[in-house]
């Protein structure tokens, strides 16, 4: 077989790995009752961060989508993409901040004192489900 056979198969076979790690779905079923719920079956492989976490929303997503963070973490959404977006809970959950306060530029923070995992969304870029959404997981 030549080597550029080879090159060719290779890549290919680099690109559906990639591919294969890019289809993953976001927790489904992962909210709490009120956002506050403990051990629901919903795992994270994010790293447990203490203090000040930050999210970034940019365009189409929040950055990082999942954080796990410990009781009384405050976690600080920064609106660094070019529209307007907003944080909305899935279940009600005492946060979010609505688009005409959180535009280009724009802070929000929310401190979570209570364990639970607490999903959130832009309504604007996405669904309860799909597009921009995130989770805070908070641990004691």
């Amino acid at each position: 077989m030549s080597h550029r056979r080879w090159g060719v198969l290779g890549a290919v076979a680099v690109s559906a790995v990639l591919l294969a790690g890019c289809g993953a779905d976001h927790v489904a079923g992962a909210a709490g009752s009120g956002g506050t719920a403990g051990s629901d079956g919903a795992s994270s492989d994010a790293p447990v961060q203490t203090g000040q976490v930050a999210v970034t929303a940019v365009d189409n997503s929040f950055r990082t989508e999942s954080v796990t963070v410990t009781a009384g973490s405050t976690v600080t959404w920064t609106n660094a993409g070019r529209n307007d977006h907003n944080v909305k809970p899935v279940d009600a959950g005492g946060f979010g901040v609505d688009a005409t306060a959180f535009g280009p530029g724009a802070t929000y923070a929310s401190t979570f004192t209570t364990p639970g995992t607490y999903r959130y969304y832009c309504s604007i870029h996405g669904t309860q489900d799909r597009g921009m959404i995130g989770t805070v997981e908070v641990v004691s």
